[in-house]
């Protein structure tokens, strides 16, 4: 039997909000990916929104779960350490904090994984088609895209030691996690000198004051420690996913000739909820001598050599000393 015959788990850490807004996407996730359930990781109201919908037939209880997300990591000790360090610099946004604290809780869920395997999925991205999570020789893969964020970097190397070991991006808004290895990974780094007994406490102790701005990444750090310490264990891949799907079409306006259309090119399309939808951009995507004459990946192209995504070089968007994702 072939590893793509397997099924595990998915986890996506979320809130009622974000849940609510892309509750839609949720029978692709079980028509496309492998999984055998979906766990949502959040706060007590999202387990209310969930059994609600569960109670309304929007959900089936056989394979949609709730966990506490403070079952699995504490929020108090994470916010009471960030805000330690970012007493002397207000200008971070207050959502920072959530933002560290939904990556500790993906990597927190290897301590009660049952499975060898499970899948972290973003819930603001939609799979367009079957996607498989193994090679022909049955290795799982590591899926890569361009992005550069020297902060995450900045973070690995007081960590490990690392530098930047791959050209791409270990960050595809999912990632296949190994049990065991993320245990490992979780063990090797509450073993370092930093602050904390916890793995978090010390990551944000690496992180430090002057990193505290995306300061750290759990899929590059979970990719580069990977790559350095098990490179046989995973292939890599390159992953095409739609990042900026938001500013073209709205979620809620998202048809079904308009996935069908996507997956031409691509096996995943983002919503993020920070971009905001611009009319010209819906109009093009939606113009059907466009859709007609250029596939998805080409239309995209073209919109990107335009400049009206920003400065566009070599094949990445340009951002500072680094390049935003696609």
């Amino acid at each position: 039997m072939s590893n793509n015959d397997l099924r595990f788990p998915c986890i996506i850490p979320t809130i009622v909000t974000d849940y609510l807004r892309s509750r839609v996407f949720i029978p692709y996730f079980f028509k496309y990916l492998p999984i055998s359930s979906i766990t949502f990781i959040g706060p007590a109201n999202l387990k209310e929104q969930l059994d609600k919908d569960i109670a309304d037939g929007i959900l089936d209880a056989s394979n949609t779960f709730f966990l506490d997300e403070v079952s699995l990591v504490p929020f108090s000790p994470v916010k009471k350490i960030y805000d330690e360090l970012d007493s002397e610099n207000k200008s971070i946004r207050p959502s920072s904090v959530n933002w560290y604290y939904q990556q500790f809780l993906k990597m927190a869920y290897s301590k009660i994984c049952e499975s060898e395997y499970y899948l972290c999925w973003d819930s603001d991205t939609l799979p367009l088609r079957k996607i498989d999570m193994f090679s022909s020789d049955d290795k799982p893969y590591l899926d890569v895209k361009p992005e550069f964020r020297n902060s995450y970097f900045l973070t690995l190397e007081r960590l490990f030691g690392y530098d930047k070991v791959i050209e791409n991006s270990f960050i595809s808004e999912h990632m296949l996690f190994d049990t065991e290895l993320m245990q490992a990974l979780i063990s090797e780094i509450e073993r370092l000198s930093f602050f904390g007994d916890h793995f978090y406490e010390k990551i944000l102790s690496a992180v430090g004051p002057d990193n505290l701005s995306l300061g750290f990444s759990e899929f590059e750090t979970y990719g580069t420690w990977v790559a350095m310490k098990h490179v046989s264990k995973y292939k890599l891949r390159n992953w095409k996913s739609f990042r900026n799907t938001n500013f073209f079409i709205d979620i809620a306006d998202l048809t079904k000739e308009d996935i069908e259309w996507l997956a031409i090119s691509y096996d995943a399309a983002s919503f993020e909820k920070y971009q905001e939808t611009e009319q010209i951009l819906t109009d093009l995507f939606r113009n059907p001598r466009y859709r007609e004459k250029l596939t998805p990946e080409l239309f995209y192209k073209s919109i990107l050599e335009s400049g009206a995504m920003g400065e566009y070089v070599d094949g990445k968007i340009k951002s500072g000393s680094g390049f935003n994702p696609l």
